[in-house]
C-alpha cells in the first residue's frame, strides 16, 4: 500500500501548466507532478534517406499530419538541396499543422489544404485532388492511419520514414526510483526505462500506460500495468488518472481493491485467419461427410424397400393357393367335355 505523493509524466511540461488538468490533479491529491520526456526524435540523414530511393521531386503532392513530419520533410529537401516548388501542394491533417508551414514557406503562396481534426475530414479534400502523386513524410515506427485511407480510396501514396524515436538520456537528470507512480505514452518509452535504469524493478511502484501497444510493451517487459487507459468512463489520460487515484483514495490506497477496474487484462489473441479458415473447412468436410452418409443410408433402405416388394410379387405369382388351383382345374375339365360333344 502506496500513497501517491509524486507522480512521473513523460511528457513536456504543458504550455500554461497553471490552467491544465494536471494541475488541478496536483492541488486535488496534495502531490507533486514532474514532467520529463523519455524519448526524443531522431531524423534521417541524406546519406540513409537516399536508400530508400525516394525522390521528392517526383511528388506533386505532400500529406503532413504532424509537426515532425513538416520539420523533417524541409529539413530533408533542404540537406538533399531540393528546391520544393512553389507548385507544390500540402495536405494537413489539421489547422494547427498548416499553420505551423508558415515556419519553412510563405504560407499565403502557397497551395495548403487541411482537414478538421481526423484522417476521414482529410480525405473529404483529398479525393478532390485525384491527380496529385502523394508523398507521406513519417516516423520509422507509424502506424498512422493515413496509408490505410489511401488504400480505401485506391489512390497512390509513397510513405517516407524520415525519421525516427528513440530512448532519451534522462538518467543523470532524473532518478525514478524517486517516484511513486509513473505515465508512459509510448512503447519506445518503455523501453527508454530499461535502458536509463537496466537494473530497473517496479516494486511498489504505480505504472499508468495510454494506449493499448504502450501496455502490451510494459507487459511484455515485466511491468506490472496499474491504469491501462483510456478506461470506458475516460478518454484522456487526465481524466483516467483523476478518475484512477479518487478511487485509490476511497479505497484507503489500497491498489488490490481496485485493479480489475484499472489495470490491463491481456486478452486472448484471435486465431489466425488461416487457421479459422482451416476450421471451417473442416467442420464443412464433416458437414458434408454426414449428408452424404445420410443420403447413402437413405438410398439403401429404398433400395431394399423395392427388392423386398419385387422379392414379394414374385413369390405371390408362384405361390397359387390350393383352392384356386383346383376351380382352374374344374373349370378346364368343363370346356374340354363340352368341346367333345
Amino acid at each position: 500500500m502506496v500513497k501517491v505523493k509524486k507522480i512521473l509524466v513523460s511528457q513536456p511540461t504543458p504550455a500554461d501548466y497553471e490552467k491544465s488538468p494536471y494541475k488541478v490533479i496536483a492541488d486535488k491529491f496534495g502531490l507533486k507532478i514532474v514532467f520529463k520526456k523519455l524519448i526524443q526524435i531522431e531524423g534521417y540523414s541524406a546519406v540513409e534517406f537516399r536508400k530508400s530511393k525516394v525522390n521528392l521531386l517526383d511528388y506533386t503532392a505532400v500529406v503532413l499530419n504532424s509537426r515532425h513530419a513538416v520539420d523533417h520533410y524541409f529539413r530533408m529537401a533542404k540537406e538533399m538541396r531540393v528546391q520544393v516548388p512553389i507548385s507544390m501542394k500540402f495536405f494537413c491533417s489539421s489547422e494547427s499543422v498548416a499553420f505551423y508551414i508558415q515556419n519553412y514557406i510563405q504560407y499565403r503562396k502557397r497551395k495548403i489544404f487541411y482537414g478538421k481534426q481526423t484522417t476521414a475530414d482529410l480525405m473529404e479534400v483529398v479525393t478532390k485532388h485525384k491527380d496529385e502523386k502523394y508523398l507521406f513524410p513519417c516516423s520509422e515506427e507509424s502506424n498512422s492511419d493515413v496509408p490505410a485511407y489511401f488504400a480505401k480510396a485506391k489512390m497512390p501514396l509513397k510513405k517516407a520514414p524520415m525519421y525516427r524515436t528513440v530512448p532519451a538520456p534522462v538518467a543523470t537528470e532524473i532518478n525514478i526510483a524517486d517516484f511513486d507512480m509513473v505515465v508512459l505514452f509510448s512503447p519506445v518509452g518503455v523501453k527508454s526505462v530499461f535502458e536509463n535504469y537496466p537494473d530497473y524493478k517496479q516494486g511498489e511502484t504505480l505504472i499508468a500506460t495510454f494506449g493499448l501497444s504502450v501496455a502490451e510493451a510494459a507487459h511484455h517487459a515485466g511491468l506490472r500495468v496499474d491504469l491501462c487507459a483510456p478506461t470506458p468512463t475516460s478518454s484522456s489520460m487526465t481524466q483516467a488518472l483523476s478518475e484512477f487515484l479518487t478511487d485509490l483514495h476511497k479505497n484507503g490506497w489500497d491498489i488490490a481493491k481496485i485493479a480489475d477496474k484499472y489495470n490491463y487484462k491481456k486478452t486472448q489473441p484471435a486465431a489466425p485467419k488461416a487457421a479459422i479458415g482451416k476450421t471451417v473447412s473442416v467442420r464443412a468436410k464433416k458437414t458434408v461427410e454426414s449428408k452424404m452418409a445420410a443420403n447413402k443410408a437413405a438410398a439403401i433402405a429404398v433400395m431394399a424397400g423395392k427388392k423386398g416388394e419385387r422379392i414379394s410379387r414374385s413369390a405371390s405369382i408362384r405361390t397359387v393357393p390350393v383352392s384356386t388351383a383346383k376351380t382352374v382345374k374344374t373349370v378346364k375339365a368343363a370346356k374340354t367335355a363340352k368341346a367333345e360333344k
